[in-house]
């Protein structure tokens, strides 16, 4: 079962959290529910002008932002709004609306059924999340071990690690480092990403810096054009504990729901020729997003970056990341855990194990048939 992480808000270098938006002041005594409130054609002008404004002066490009504000202006023009008759159903029109003009994955405009906060300005790298974020996003990862869901030795000193979320680097690097000592001492790793949909870029660099060697690599950048910022991404060569290392073989394996920042850490290693991508192109987000209200129970999820990378000198949006090995999601790890045995068996020299792991190659090949 695919699990929503309420820490992170669909992205890769969200500025405000999901749960921050989803938890205002509790509303004074007998005001009326957020879905009763009074949704009137004035409310609903109010939120597509706001929704404009913000998209021309934050939209990662600046046509495309003028371009989307154009279109739902041009639809609350024609009368397209007026038989709306809840929020919710709103955030799908303008929505679809918003896609209609610009395809990005990670645009949309949701309803926050407990109220919207105000925005908040983008925070630095180096900025921990308010108190009582941090507070909920640690009980939300100490419940679910901070999205690393499996770390296991299968047949042949093959490590399977299993990451759904790259958790806030604030809080998740103690597990990474577990997981990836654990690892280390493995003759192969595959990394299975293909339910892993959001994430932190500073996660994905620091669970990046275990397979790579003891210099610093960039990895990417995410280029703010409202902001005119760019942050830098680069392996970190401390990392504490055992390290994987830069030569033996990775395998990362994707589906139609890896997204983002899980698209970031395949994307970045795949352009390094550091790791074997299997499985089925992934969805194609690059674009990281934040959240900015534009009424008090709506908020616009616009993509205010870009990431790019310093070898393609581009990115995965909208095209995906490409596998190396194209196969269905649901045989991936089947095929990347008989690549990685056809890597290995040659340097397998003794005679118990040989014939062992020859055939648990022939079943794994049988089984893809």
């Amino acid at each position: 079962m695919r699990k929503f992480f309420p820490f992170a808000v669909l992205v890769l270098g969200a500025v405000v959290s999901t749960v921050n938006a989803q938890q205002p002041a509790p509303s004074a005594p007998g005001a009326a529910a957020p879905q009763a409130a009074p949704f009137t054609a004035a409310n609903k002008a109010s939120a597509v002008e706001l929704l404009a404004q913000r998209l021309s002066a934050k939209y990662v490009f600046a046509d495309g932002g003028d371009k989307m504000a154009a279109e739902v202006r041009g639809h609350l023009r024609k009368g397209d709004y007026d038989k709306v008759g809840t929020r919710a159903e709103f955030a799908e029109l303008l929505t679809a609306h918003l896609h209609a003009a610009v395809p990005d994955r990670h645009l949309l405009v949701r309803f926050m059924p407990q109220g919207a906060m105000p925005d908040r300005p983008r925070p630095k790298l180096t900025e921990a999340p308010p108190p009582e974020m941090l507070k909920r996003m640690k009980e939300v990862g100490k419940y679910w071990n901070f999205a690393f869901e499996k770390v296991e030795r299968l047949p042949g000193n093959v490590m399977y690690v299993k990451v759904d979320s790259f958790f806030g680097a604030d809080l998740a690097k103690p597990v990474v480092t577990a997981a990836m000592n654990f690892a280390a001492s493995g003759d192969a790793m595959i990394i299975d990403l293909r339910e892993n949909g959001s994430g932190d870029p500073r996660t994905v660099a620091y669970m990046a810096s275990y397979l790579l060697g003891d210099k610093k690599v960039h990895l990417s950048d995410i280029v703010f054009r409202a902001d005119k910022e760019t942050d830098a991404f680069w392996s970190d060569p401390s990392v504490p504990g055992a390290h994987f290392g830069p030569s033996k073989p990775v395998y990362v394996l994707t589906s139609d729901k890896t997204f983002s920042a899980a698209e970031d850490f395949t994307y970045n290693l795949q352009a390094l020729k550091r790791v074997i991508v299997v499985g089925d192109t992934s969805k194609g987000g690059a674009h990281p997003a934040a959240p900015f209200r534009i009424d008090p129970y709506m908020v616009a999820i616009i993509p205010a970056g870009r990431t790019v990378n310093p070898i393609t000198k581009g990115n995965w949006e909208g095209t995906g990341v490409k596998p190396d090995v194209a196969i269905a999601a649901d045989k991936a790890l089947t095929k990347a855990h008989a690549l990685a045995l056809q890597a290995l068996l040659p340097q397998v020299n003794d005679p118990e194990d040989r014939p062992i792991l020859q055939q648990k190659l022939e079943e794994l090949q049988a089984a893809l048939k």
